[in-house]
């Protein structure tokens, strides 16, 4: 495909029923696609320099020109200069002029810009207002010693920005551990730099949400899991009980909690044995057992079992699961809940046959989940670019498993607005490839 020729074919399609469309479908079709090609917002941006939702939709867009950045860097709305502040791919000689604009808020924005110059972020580490340093504090690009700067900050909102910061080093970590507001430890307890010493200072905080997001912390240590297994708080061996890192000997004792969240959490941990699934799949709680279904790990024998639950939460997570065997897909593509259907439509494990079925559901969920599904079948997703629902038209040409000549074929539908995805789908890959 030449993208010079689907260019000009957009351009025509904009000028002959964009410019005469309602704002509402302009605004969903043009401002809300991360796809839209700069040729298209630059028409866009022609059409009506004074129309304020497009200036402002224009100044965030990721494919916005550095031309139109440039003329709406200067704007009198702040909405709209604060667009082209957050905007990723604003250059730094307009970052370095906004960082220095009268407004607060658009200076914030440049502060946690990531293309902000090390410059204008050691300036605005020093800026009168608290709500720009905290964007400082927050920005991953930020300068090690200008973090170590502000973690002394007297403002809280700055120094929990620090804390959260992926950035910030274990060192000012440890220091923040030791911070008077709760909300500042919580964050170095959720940080992944933060050391194994601090983690286990912190496994001791008097605040539960401390200790809580140290135990969901994947980096906190064994010795400091094993020390929370104990907790009082739920909250807190429920943490523990989802951490990722856990040990199957921590899983084990907490599957005999009394509390269900927690044996729900446990039920839905990677590092779960299959003596554990299979046990926690008869519990006598229907969470506990959506759980068991959801876990990719459960053994297909229990999957087949669980599908026949009386608890249609039960089903919809069987139907979820991408190892749920192809026979019980189907089964539950014929199920009479409508969530279960529409997780069916979405398990890229699905049968296409069943997918050919669903897409034909009254239900426009499911056939929505059928339009979102990369293993749906060429022909069901050019079938659904006449759905009666545009919320489905519109997603078969995001869909991965659209074929190229699908998309052309797609062209020369009459409906516009489908063309306009169709065009803007091909451009995408002309693009990438």
């Amino acid at each position: 495909m030449d993208y010079s020729k689907l260019i000009s074919d957009l351009q025509e399609l904009f000028d002959h029923d964009y410019k005469y469309a309602e704002w509402n479908v302009v605004s969903e079709d043009i401002l809300r696609d991360d796809d839209t090609p700069t040729e298209i917002l630059d028409k866009l941006y022609e059409l009506d320099k004074t129309n304020l939702a497009a200036l402002r939709g224009i100044s965030a867009h990721p494919n916005a020109s550095e031309d139109i950045l440039e003329l709406l860097s200067i704007d009198m709305n702040d909405a709209v200069r604060w667009g082209v502040a957050e905007n990723a791919n604003t250059s730094t000689r307009i970052l370095e002029r906004l960082s220095v604009d009268e407004s607060d808020v658009i200076r914030y924005r440049v502060a946690k810009n990531k293309n902000t110059p090390a410059e204008s972020i050691a300036k605005l580490s020093s800026d009168a207002s608290e709500v720009v340093r905290s964007g400082v504090a927050g920005n991953p690009s930020t300068p090690s010693a200008v973090l170590d700067k502000l973690s002394n900050d007297a403002e809280d909102v700055v120094r929990l920005a620090v804390a959260e910061n992926p950035g910030t080093s274990a060192l000012v970590l440890d220091r923040l551990a030791k911070d008077t507001v709760e909300d500042v430890r919580a964050a170095v307890a959720a940080n992944r730099g933060t050391s194994e010493s601090t983690f286990t200072v912190l496994a001791r905080d008097r605040s539960a949400v401390v200790r809580e997001n140290v135990a969901k912390n994947t980096n906190a240590p064994f010795t400091v899991l094993n020390a929370l297994l104990g907790d009082l708080d739920t909250s807190v061996r429920g943490a523990v009980a989802e951490n990722p890192g856990t040990s199957t000997e921590l899983l084990e004792k907490l599957s005999q909690d009394v509390k269900q969240s927690i044996r729900s959490a446990v039920a839905q941990n990677s590092n779960v044995t299959d003596s554990i699934l299979k046990r926690l799949s008869e519990d006598d709680d229907g969470y506990v057992r959506k759980a068991v279904a959801r876990n990719e790990r459960t053994p297909e024998l229990v999957l087949k079992k669980l599908a026949k639950d009386e608890d249609w939460r039960v089903c919809e997570s069987i139907a979820m699961n991408t190892k749920t065997p192809d026979n019980v897909l189907e089964y539950l593509a014929g199920y009479n809940d409508t969530y279960v259907r529409k997780a069916v439509a979405s398990n890229m494990s699905t049968p296409q046959i069943a997918l050919g079925k669903l897409a034909q559901d009254e239900e426009w969920l499911v056939r929505e989940n059928v339009a979102k599904n990369p293993s749906a079948p060429v022909d069901t997703l050019v079938n659904l670019k006449n759905d009666s629902d545009w919320r489905v038209a519109k997603l078969i040409t995001k869909n991965p498993g659209m074929t190229e000549e699908a998309l052309i074929q797609i062209t020369g539908d009459a409906k516009f607005r489908i063309r306009y995805k169709a065009y803007i789908a091909l451009l995408k890959r002309v693009k990438n490839n």
